[in-house]
């Protein structure tokens, strides 16, 4: 394996010059190294970025294309040694019976097909599947940018667990890569990727191999919860990762964007891994890179999961400009979302500005700098929302809610029905999520009617499909208020207790979730340090409820032994 240091320090001048041809072209490899078109990717010198992380393996970018991102480079305690080591690797498509590749997905402007990757020095011929991911013909510029956006951001997020392992990007100098019946449907640009089984979409609905479908709704709920953790807690900690050291957002979490790999069924010790993949409209915050195409005047989504301002990322309102002046009055009546880290600008004009914040007693948007136009009276004006960390915070809780009523609720009715509660402004000091449930709940539980056939009591048939029907799971039963306050905590960012604030583009929340999310196992009596590596090991309060249930249950077997002495008069 290659030991170069993926840093901007450029290689000393002892390095020999790397061999570099072409891609090895589709169909077997034969045992020795064979005499043909191979681009040999370890070979290749390093990218120019201390951004991406050290690893053996540096994933190699084309040496004719362009960069990115440009930056200066950093200056470092280390140095790498004169002398090195190069591996070769090869990859290609795999061809079915016919000679056809084996498609695997297709998105909006990449489709992604089987592939093997070979180790050319390897003693034992060693191989394994990959997923060779290709730009479509006949994209729009946008999509094209965004194909170059993943392979960039996806090699700076490399070295998480949770996140999908990027092997190999670039263009292929052999158009013998790509196999003759789809090369009038793909480009010779690609990405090579881990290969999993399945997305969490395919998992939940069985569309990909109705056998192994997850249905989340045959679990009770403790169960239910369980299982939701072991998808929600990588996918947060992968994120957390990505906000808080890579200073990536990623823009679109949802199902089809979260990747599996099911248990060996034949290994007592096997576990499931899940991987976050399809950085393609992620974007980059880092003052020190110019990344203008992570600033597309468009951000999509996905309609259930994606955040209010990608839903709505350009508002149209009817303003007064005035020249010299940060000021800008506008003429909505309507609650409208217009935070700090938006941007103004009138149609048809290239200046942008930077808004502070906006006014909702006077009705004005204060902005950055001082309006440099002619002023301009009654005129449309538009602001494009910023979409950053807190829009993967709301994806989460999004997403969270989802999976706790088994794949089954919508997120945007629960929006829409926490909505009122959003546009509350007051002052007081009730205007907590953490008050608002309580309220929600007590309503709730006043309303519990005894249920046919059972102790228990549920929400009156009346209820469930009206005002409070949100609150409840596919099954028609009450989510436990716990797991409902981390969502809301998620989904409502304007108030103390949120996670974050929407405006709030630098936020650290997501430690915060991803702690609530492990504190779960402590409240529904798992103790989190039994989990796999990937989950922290926390102390104090977190362990306490779990430990006093001990105590109780220790406690109960203790008086039961002295009753049983006092029966049988001490000869028990």
């Amino acid at each position: 394996m290659s030991q170069w240091d993926a840093s901007p320090k450029p290689r000393p001048s002892s390095f020999p010059p790397p061999p570099v041809t072409g891609v090895v072209p589709t169909g077997v490899l034969p045992t020795p190294r064979p005499q043909m078109a191979t681009l040999d990717f370890d070979d290749l010198p390093p990218p120019v970025s201390d951004a991406w992380p050290s690893r053996a393996n540096a994933h190699p970018t084309t040496p004719a294309a362009a960069p990115l991102a440009l930056r200066a480079p950093a200056r470092r305690e280390t140095t790498p040694a004169a002398a090195h080591v190069a591996r070769s690797r090869a990859y290609s498509f795999t061809l079915d019976s016919k000679g056809v590749p084996i498609e695997l997905g297709s998105g909006r402007f990449a489709k992604a097909y089987l592939g093997e990757e070979r180790w050319l020095e390897s003693k034992t011929d060693f191989r394994r599947e990959v997923v060779i991911k290709v730009l479509q013909r006949g994209v729009s510029d946008d999509d094209r940018l965004r194909f170059q956006i993943e392979k960039e951001l996806l090699e700076r997020v490399q070295g998480h667990p949770a996140i999908i392992s990027l092997y190999a990007s670039g263009e292929g100098d052999d158009g013998a890569f790509i196999p003759v019946s789809i090369r009038d449907k793909v480009e010779n640009d690609f990405l090579i990727l881990e290969r999993m089984h399945m997305s969490l979409e395919e998992r939940l609905k069985g569309s990909r191999a109705r056998g192994k479908r997850e249905d989340l709704l045959a679990c009770d709920a403790h169960d239910r919860l369980f299982r939701v953790l072991d998808y929600m807690i990588p996918i947060a900690s992968a994120v957390e990762y990505a906000h808080l050291v890579r200073n990536i957002s990623h823009r679109d979490i949802k199902p089809a964007n979260i990747l599996l790999r099911l248990p060996d069924e034949n290994l007592r010790g096997s576990t499931l891994e899940v991987r976050v993949a399809d950085f393609n409209v992620a974007k980059l915050s880092d003052d020190d890179v110019s990344f203008e195409m992570t600033r597309l005047q468009t951000v999509p989504g996905t309609l259930f999961f994606q955040s209010p301002e990608q839903e709505t990322n350009i508002l149209e309102i009817l303003v007064n400009t005035q020249q010299g002046s940060t000021e800008v009055e506008y003429f909505e009546d309507f609650y409208i979302h217009i935070e700090k880290n938006d941007s103004f600008s009138l149609f048809n004009r290239t200046a942008s500005y930077e808004i502070l914040y906006a006014d909702r007693q006077r009705k004005r948007i204060i902005l950055s700098r001082p309006y440099a136009e002619p002023p301009e009276q009654n005129v449309r004006a538009r602001v494009q929302k910023s979409v950053g960390r807190p829009a993967d915070i709301y994806s989460l809780g999004a997403l969270f809610y989802y999976l706790a009523t088994g794949a089954y609720g919508n997120p945007k009715s629960l929006y829409d029905a926490l909505h009122k509660f959003i546009e509350y402004e007051g002052a007081d000091a009730s205007n907590t999520i953490e008050d608002y449930l309580a309220h929600e709940y007590s309503v709730i539980d006043s309303m519990r009617a005894p249920k046919a056939g059972s102790e228990g009591a549920a929400v009156a048939p009346a209820d469930r499909f009206f005002s409070y029907k949100q609150y409840l799971d596919g099954n028609g039963d009450l989510i436990d208020a716990r797991v409902m306050k981390i969502i809301a905590k998620c989904m409502i960012r304007n108030k103390p207790d949120s996670y974050c604030q929407a405006h709030d583009i630098e936020t650290r929340g997501i430690s915060d979730l991803v702690g609530n999310l492990i504190e779960l196992y402590s409240v529904y009596g798992f103790n989190p340090s039994a989990r796999p590596a990937q989950l922290a090991r926390t102390r104090g309060a977190s362990f306490r409820p779990r430990w006093r249930a001990l105590s109780r249950v220790g406690g109960s077997i203790s008086r039961f032994f002295r009753r049983l002495r006092g029966v049988f008069g001490g000869h028990y």
